[in-house]
């Protein structure tokens, strides 16, 4: 009898223990990485994202590259047109002086006056009068409205259209009133220009030495020191001419008056 219960004690805990298995271990390792941190935002999208915009910038970049090229070339044209702008006015202006030295202005005469015969004066009692006081005209000054600048570009025109002695009055009335004009500097050195197309040589000489004193930070002083070194130049002064056209191209590299200095370097080189 014991051994009948312990043989039903056995079978019946061998069923109790094959219904109730052990549950499974999880692996999370197994999972994917995406799965994992499926609540993160993706790498991809930002990695896109970046690449885009520097795309972006660098189309930026060869647009404003390709602005800065524009821009230098139109620079370079500018200073071509320069030069050939002051090459040719100074071709002009020494053509006009050979032509100027023999030249000789022709006086003007006046007519002579033609005397009309008059019918014999009938005689009448003489009444004297009061005699008027002759009185000269007073000069009349520049009206109060013209400016500095309409002076200037009076005197000029004046010069640029071959009337010489009257740009040199103009020019030199014009400092006297505006010493220290805004273009009181290119007034004095067209009026060296305006001696020298005149053949007034020391004149100009001076002139232009004034304007070196006088307006040492002006533009125009190394144009002055070119027309210096021409006037030595033509009076045979070869050396001083030397100094003057050495003193352009050390001071004033790179500008136009450096580049003709340099070319009549070359031909008192030349020549030696």
């Amino acid at each position: 009898m014991k051994l009948r219960l312990l043989l039903l004690l056995s079978i019946s805990g061998s069923v109790f223990a094959q219904r109730m298995p052990l549950p499974p271990v999880v692996d999370n390792a197994a999972y994917p990485a995406a799965v994992a941190n499926a609540s993160k935002p993706s790498a991809a999208s930002t990695l896109y994202e970046i690449l885009g915009r520097v795309e972006q910038l660098q189309v930026e970049v060869q647009q404003l590259r390709g602005q800065v090229e524009e821009q230098a070339y139109t620079i370079t044209e500018l200073k071509k047109r320069q030069n050939t702008i002051y090459s040719d006015l100074d071709q002009r202006l020494q053509s006009v002086e050979s032509a100027g030295a023999g030249a000789q202005p022709i006086p003007e005469t006046a007519p002579e006056p033609v005397v009309v015969p008059q019918p014999a004066p009938v005689v009448a009692p003489v009444i004297q009068q009061p005699q008027a006081i002759e009185t000269k005209p007073k000069p009349v000054k520049p009206a109060s409205v013209e400016s500095e600048k309409q002076r200037y570009q009076q005197a000029y025109d004046t010069l640029k259209n071959g009337h010489y002695s009257n740009a040199i009055s103009e020019f030199k009335q014009f400092l006297t009133d505006y010493p220290a004009g805004e273009y009181s500097d290119n007034a004095q050195y067209w009026l060296g220009e305006a001696y020298k197309v005149n053949r007034e040589v020391s004149l100009s000489r001076e002139a232009f030495n004034k304007l070196i004193t006088n307006y040492p930070n002006s533009p125009k002083v190394r144009d002055g020191l070119l027309k210096l070194g021409y006037i030595e130049l033509e009076q045979n002064n070869l050396a001083k001419a030397r100094e003057y056209f050495t003193r352009i191209t050390a001071t004033y590299p790179g500008t136009t008056a450096a580049h003709l200095a340099a070319k009549k370097l070359q031909q008192l080189n030349n020549n030696q």
